[in-house]
């Protein structure tokens, strides 16, 4: 009788550890695969040339403030470079004839008013007593035309008297816009006449006039954008949009107006450089996550074949555009292969 052949003896440990690993199996199959480097493939972009011009700032719109009538300036509000409201008072001239003549006037319509309040009186008894028979027609005629007459007179007096004050009410020159106050002409106590100018006034809206050579017309357009740069306040950079350009050259040069986005304070006539559109090409621009600098030299992770190898390119600038990217003059080509290089410890 043969013999039974014994059991395998299942040890606990080597149990737990099957199981560990078919875990760990499980744990592999369904985990995501491993992210693997990020690739990029090199490509040209229209890259826009900027020429560097001077221009000058200048008030968009400008205005003064005039006297509309003849005497003395009895109150001036406006200094050299303050900022108006539209409808702020800036001065007040008084005509010191105007007050005698408006004092005349109202006591005259006192007077006519007067007049035609009695006149109302008898018209209105000597009907009664013209319909008891007691007082002739004619005569009664003759008193309602005189009272029209009086009533046109009062109204007559009455409008020559606001016309008067409407005159006297001119002494107050207001501020056309919000504005600065670029020049005041005249002080307190002044005597003026109609038309002179009082003050003049510039819009604070921050536009820049450019005079462009003319050979840079067909490359500007209303709407585009232009970079400048203040030198007169620590080399500020801010942004403009072209808003008009003028039909007219001037000296050889295309005019154009361009309003600073957020505003500008700066002085009337002060200059900036201005970087302005002249023309476009094409580039081949990475970001900067892709480029690596060792000992002084800018390398790129390049695939050639099946792997990627560090070739040295060189850079348009040292610094990368407001995109974040830089310029590659050589060393790459559309279409390459590149790849973000590996983190140094």
């Amino acid at each position: 009788m043969d013999k039974q052949a014994p059991s395998p003896r299942i040890v606990p440990g080597a149990r737990r550890s099957r199981r560990g690993l078919w875990t760990l199996f499980t744990l592999l199959v369904s985990a995501p695969p491993l992210a693997f480097a990020q690739v990029l493939a090199v490509e040209e972009s229209i890259v826009v040339d900027y020429r560097p011009v001077i221009a000058r700032i200048e008030a968009g719109d400008t205005a003064t403030a005039r006297s509309r009538l003849q005497g003395v300036v009895t109150r001036l509000n406006v200094v050299e470079g303050q900022i108006v409201k539209a409808g702020d008072v800036v001065a007040v001239v008084t005509d010191d004839t105007i007050t005698p003549q408006l004092s005349s006037l109202s006591s005259r319509i006192e007077g006519l008013k007067s007049q035609v309040k009695q006149m109302e009186s008898d018209i209105a008894r000597n009907e009664g007593l013209l319909a008891q028979g007691f007082y002739p027609r004619v005569r009664l005629d003759e008193e309602k035309t005189s009272f029209e007459v009086l009533k046109r007179s009062l109204a007559s007096t009455e409008a020559e008297r606001r016309a008067l004050s409407a005159r006297e009410s001119e002494g107050r020159i207001l501020a056309p816009a919000d504005a600065h106050v670029t020049d005041v002409k005249i002080v307190r106590g002044s005597v003026v006449s109609p038309g002179d100018v009082l003050a003049t006034f510039a819009t604070v809206n921050g536009v820049v006039r450019l005079a462009l050579p003319e050979r840079h017309a067909p490359n500007i357009a209303e709407g585009g954008l232009i970079t400048l740069r203040l030198p007169a306040r620590s080399d500020e950079v801010r942004t403009a949009t072209i808003i008009k350009i003028y039909p007219e050259l001037q000296q050889g040069s295309v005019i154009a107006d361009a309003k600073v986005e957020g505003g500008l304070t700066a002085l009337f006539g002060e200059r900036v450089d201005v970087l302005a559109p002249v023309g476009e090409r094409r580039a081949v621009r990475i970001p900067k996550e892709y480029v690596s600098t060792r000992f002084g030299v800018d390398f790129v992770r390049v695939k050639v074949g099946e792997r990627f190898i560090d070739a040295p390119v060189a850079l348009a600038a040292p610094l990368v555009d407001a995109a974040g990217q830089y310029e590659i003059l050589s060393g790459l080509k559309p279409g390459d292969q590149i790849e973000k290089p590996e983190p140094r410890p």
